[in-house]
């Protein structure tokens, strides 16, 4: 009668056979993992949160009305003529909100 396959003593019978070299690797590189995975997650978690340090210079947002504003740093927010936008919303060629306007030469 055939004896049942057992995968831990197929392994222990090719970790015995193979070199040294390979033993050691068999035995290091586990470990060597964990500690890795380790100190990644500890650079990760300890990482210097860095904060967005900016000012606003331009932006265009909805406000609760539903009206598109356009605020410029240092003026107040104005209400977006969609008939008429200014250039800095159309940009060359492109189609922004239905708006199309011709690249400048």
């Amino acid at each position: 009668m055939d004896q049942p396959y057992l995968f831990w003593a197929d392994w222990l019978s090719k970790f015995q056979t193979s070199s040294p070299f390979i033993q050691a690797l068999w035995l290091t590189m586990p470990l060597l993992t964990v500690l890795a995975l380790i100190a990644l997650a500890w650079l990760v978690l300890h990482a210097p949160r860095r904060s967005w340090r900016g000012i606003l210079i331009y932006g265009v947002y909805q406000d609760a009305q539903g009206r598109w504003m356009m605020y410029w740093h240092g003026r107040k927010a104005q209400e977006i003529d969609w008939t008429n936008p200014p250039p800095e919303l159309i940009g060359r060629g492109t189609v922004i909100q239905r708006v199309f306007r011709k690249p400048e030469v």
